[in-house]
């Protein structure tokens, strides 16, 4: 006998759809005061040269953005499959898991910060979840007896017995962990791998089976797969133009040779754990949203290992800071530059791996040493030392893209990057009463990378980027003195 979840219907098919036309575009920030967690919204980026109009002739850079109907199909799509599947999902962790609940989901990475660039193809979603009654303590992890930024336990505050009689289904698959002390914490593993990976694809499945019987009548192929990409749980969307038709509302593309039929999306389960009401920007209060997720990943356990226990421990997201940093940026024309700067090095970055797979040979080291989160968090220490602490003249994206090349060959020559919202000493410049913890460890984002790659990555910032690009640095005072201070952050403190 078939059970009834409740989940998706034609009608719930329609709705979503309808909701999305009725929607109205979201290209740029709505309301006056709503930035960071305030505002959920994908963000078409905001692509500013300056006076100097685009200059970069290189075959790996070319165009760097995408048309504005292109970007609202893509978006529209999302967000029409993001609506069912919550729906779903509610009902699927209802029926299976007691007091298990899904709130949200939260948009967030280069779709909603506004630095996707080349093709709207590629979105990353938070679903928020609690479970109810459930009393969690935030436990924090110590190397050396220091603590080690970024994160954290989640202890549980009920004995055995309680949990085993109040959450049945979710004992049994193992999402409370005791250890030998008869400690119970909620396993990050167990809720990723049993839990969400198994209620995702039942509702990606349910989905995709309502808008086919659907499909049937109207002569559309739509499809949802998974794949596996940890601590994200990553669907693939994939739809013909019939399929376009039915989920965009602003005409068809001129070319349809623009036209995005598969859509790659990032879905990464976290607890809400605090709203930060103390941190100010500007004088204006920040209200990041924080957030523990999921942070198990397979191939880091060796490294995740060293301090901490695997199976257990959650990553606290810094997303809300960066939404907040982003929203900012982009008001700002100078910091506009910034974020076109940065788009041009992701860009780079992107087609340089495609042309060297057409052209059947390695791409250069730099582009694979080193991640677009990376060269984000590398913008972020641009935007805090030219608009905080020691301003510099910026009036061009050509001049920040200089800026920006000079710190990126820093981090390769000292072998560092610390992590700009957990390891800066001087974050308190820009955003004051940040909870910095001066006794702590410091937390590397290039920890996991061997040496002697990053010094393949160096050699190729000299032979690879610079020459690509075909762009001359000039070792101005300014800029020495941007990199002189920049290159005192990274030695100073204890790393783990």
């Amino acid at each position: 006998m078939a059970v009834n979840y409740g989940g998706v219907s034609e009608e719930d098919i329609n709705r979503a759809l309808k909701a999305v036309a009725e929607s109205g575009d979201t290209d740029d920030i709505s309301q006056p005061g709503q930035l960071g967690s305030a505002l959920n919204q994908w963000q078409r980026p905001i692509t500013d040269f300056g006076n100097e109009p685009q200059w970069v002739a290189s075959r790996y850079i070319g165009e760097i953005d995408f048309g504005r109907r292109e970007w609202a199909r893509s978006r529209d799509t999302v967000d029409a499959v993001m609506d069912l599947l919550l729906k779903d999902l509610r009902a699927r962790a209802a029926a299976h898991y007691k007091h298990l609940r899904i709130d949200s989901y939260i948009r967030q990475g280069s779709s909603r910060d506004g630095l996707k660039v080349i093709k709207p193809d590629e979105f990353d979603t938070l679903i928020e979840f609690h479970i109810e009654g459930l009393q969690l303590s935030e436990k924090r992890i110590f190397k050396n007896r220091k603590y080690v930024p970024g994160f954290c336990y989640l202890q549980v505050d009920q004995g055995r017995e309680v949990l085993q009689n109040r959450y049945p289904e979710l004992w049994q698959e193992g999402v409370f962990e005791e250890d030998t002390q008869g400690i119970i914490y909620l396993s990050s593993r167990m809720l990723h791998q049993a839990v969400f990976e198994s209620l995702i694809d039942q509702s990606s499945l349910a989905i995709e089976e309502k808008v086919v019987a659907m499909a049937c009548r109207q002569n559309i192929n739509f499809h949802i797969t998974r794949r596996m990409n940890p601590p994200a749980v990553n669907i693939r969307i994939c739809f013909d133009d019939a399929a376009n038709e039915l989920f965009m509302r602003q005409g068809q593309i001129r070319n349809p040779s623009e036209v995005v039929r598969e859509i790659d999306l990032d879905i990464v389960p976290a607890i809400r754990l605090r709203i930060d009401q103390t941190t100010h920007y500007n004088g204006n209060p920040v209200n990041a949203v924080v957030h523990a997720v999921c942070k198990w990943k397979e191939e880091d356990a060796a490294k995740s290992l060293e301090i901490a226990n695997q199976k257990i421990v959650w990553h606290i997201n810094s997303a809300g800071y960066e939404r907040y940093t982003l929203d900012v940026a982009r008001t700002n024309q100078k910091q506009r530059y910034i974020l076109t700067a940065l788009r041009l090095l992701k860009t780079y970055f992107t087609k340089t791996k495609t042309i060297a797979k057409n052209e059947n040979r390695p791409p250069p080291p730099i582009t694979t040493v080193l991640k677009s989160y990376h060269l984000k968090q590398i913008a972020f220490y641009l935007i805090l030392y030219t608009c905080h602490i020691n301003p510099i003249q910026i009036y061009s994206a050509k001049r920040a893209l200089g800026c920006l090349l000079s710190l990126l060959r820093t981090t390769l020559q000292r072998k560092r990057l610390p992590h700009f919202f957990y390891s800066n000493s001087l974050i308190q410049r820009m955003f004051t009463y940040y909870p910095f913890q001066q006794d702590a460890l410091r937390f590397d984002l290039f920890r996991g990378i061997p040496s002697e790659s990053l010094h393949q990555a160096e050699l190729s910032y000299e032979h690879h980027l610079l020459n690509d690009l075909g762009f001359t640095q000039n070792g101005d005072t300014e800029l020495q003195n941007l990199v002189s201070g920049f290159s005192r952050e990274i030695e100073n403190g204890e790393y783990f």
